[in-house]
């Protein structure tokens, strides 16, 4: 799976970051943990709060922190 977290290096973005690798290692999944900080593509992607977190593509959370046992839900759904 692919793990895209998005923000522009705030402190929030950098803990949903980590809480989502966190996640990764809990899963003992081969999951990829992409951080995206380049507004245009936020934009495109109809982000308008961040942090943001998407899973396969799909928006998942955004404007808040969510923790990295929700994040490991998310990846077991």
């Amino acid at each position: 799976m692919l793990i895209e977290v998005f923000g522009p290096g705030c402190a929030k973005c950098q803990t949903l970051e980590k809480h989502a690798k966190e996640a990764v290692e809990k899963s003992g999944g081969n999951h990829q943990v992409v951080k995206v900080s380049d507004y245009a593509a936020m934009a495109a992607r109809g982000i308008l709060s961040t942090p943001a977190l998407a899973v396969d593509g799909h928006l998942k959370s955004q404007g808040k922190v969510i923790s990295s046992d929700e994040i490991l839900s998310l990846l077991k759904a």
